[in-house]
């Protein structure tokens, strides 16, 4: 790990006519070098009127402290500022530019350190609002003490960090992306931040994975930490993993609450569209012990397998289907075992009759998801949000695979109360 060392050269730079003492720049190098601090590059910003004492700065630098010239380097900055050097935003404007140059001198595990004590009080404040501004999340701002006016007990050199207030600030925005499953906008402040441990990134990466249902990366992801987490949330994606469909419904359930809170109706339809050709599809394959076909090349055989189970009543109940509110048969007895497929095997056997009723009130809302898709319309309002709901809890109610609890709210908790100890620390 090695630092990239940022400051204005100030008038008392390198050394105070006042006191004969050395500058805030000599100074502070010389207690970053007795603290063992590799200095990668020094950038020095100086105004148009202290170009002398920039480059006597960067000499005495060379001569007395053995810092190589090829990694000083003199900033000039903006005319507009040398005219205005008490102007807080040009300050903040010319600091900003040295940061992005300081980015092209550091890898991942390096550091800045801002030397908050030369310049005017605009220059020297300037480095403090970008690190609470979260331009510069791995920094230093360094002070240093008039040696005259020290007191006893007081250090020369100092750091006057803004780093809580700026977790403050993050916390703020994390917790609100947290609380919208927004997983991944999370992860983007995190890594920005120093709220972050690996064990809340994995967390993080656990709850975007698990709600993308990629379920063996939100596995992975918690996999180093599986002494550290509740095993509700190893138990849980477990069972996902090995595709169990009550494990899945429900998870589909959940997703289904997530976008009724964050007001997604057109994603919430399209999910309660999943969730009941899932259903039908595990019902009627458990009914029938085969699986229905996943291609059209295979739907002939399936039809013939049901043409033989229970003497045909299946298949004939299937014929026989008719679609309410006096519709018409099903047109293609041959085709892809679509739902009014599944839904007239399903009502051939009266130990589905108390399930179906629940069923048949999702279906107005499937017909909803197939015009959304397929007319490229959108949902900003579902008056009727509560009563699917309703209706999908009624289902899982009756298989004993309701959960009162949203699982995703029960990782949100973990997940905000993991930072929060951070911010204590």
């Amino acid at each position: 790990m090695a630092s990239i060392f940022l400051s204005f050269v100030g008038s008392q730079d390198p050394t105070s006519g006042n006191t004969n003492e050395e500058g805030s720049i000599i100074s502070l190098t010389r207690e970053l070098k007795k603290q063992q601090y590799s200095i990668r590059r020094f950038l020095l910003l100086y105004t148009e009127d202290l170009t002398d004492k920039a480059e006597e700065t960067k000499f005495w630098l060379e001569s007395e402290l053995n810092i190589s010239p090829d990694i000083i380097e003199l900033m000039p900055v903006s005319p507009g500022f040398t005219q205005d050097p008490v102007n807080v935003l040009l300050a903040t404007q010319e600091a900003h530019k040295a940061l992005n140059k300081a980015a092209a001198y550091m890898s991942d595990h390096d550091r800045l350190e801002f030397n908050g004590s030369s310049g005017t009080p605009v220059m020297k404040t300037a480095w403090t609002i970008l690190q609470a501004a979260g331009y510069a999340p791995h920094s230093s701002v360094w002070q240093v003490r008039n040696p005259k006016q020290m007191q006893a007990g007081q250090s020369r050199v100092f750091q006057t960090n803004l780093d809580t207030l700026k977790n403050e600030f993050d916390f703020k925005v994390v917790k609100q992306q947290i609380e919208d499953y927004n997983y991944s906008g999370a992860l983007v402040t995190l890594a920005d931040s120093n709220l972050s441990t690996g064990l809340i990134l994995a967390l993080v990466k656990y709850g975007k994975y698990r709600l993308a249902f990629d379920f063996d990366k939100a596995y992975n992801a918690l996999r180093e930490f599986a002494n550290n987490v509740d095993s509700q949330f190893l138990s849980e994606i477990g069972s996902l993993r090995q595709k169990n469909p009550w494990a899945l419904l429900k998870e589909l359930y959940f997703k289904i609450l997530i976008n009724q809170k964050n007001q997604n109706f057109a994603e919430f339809l399209v999910d309660v569209f999943r969730f009941q050709e899932a259903l039908l599809k595990y019902l009627v394959e458990a009914k029938l012990n085969f699986e229905i076909s996943e291609t059209y090349a295979d739907t002939g055989m399936w039809w013939s397998k049901l043409k033989s189970f229970d003497n045909g009543s299946a298949y004939k109940a299937v014929e026989n289907y008719r679609f309410p509110n006096g519709g018409g048969k099903i047109s293609n007895l041959q085709g892809f075992p679509n739902r009014p497929v599944m839904l007239a095997i399903l009502e051939n056997y009266p130990e589905f009759a108390q399930l179906l009723t629940p069923i048949y009130e999702l279906n107005k809302y499937c017909e909803d998801r197939n015009r959304i898709v397929h007319r490229l319309e959108g949902v900003s309002e579902l008056p009727e949000a509560d009563k699917i709901v309703r209706n999908i809890k009624d289902i899982l109610r009756q298989k004993n695979s309701f959960s009162a609890k949203n699982s995703f709210d029960s990782l949100n908790e973990v997940i905000l109360c993991r930072i929060e100890e951070c911010i204590r620390l």
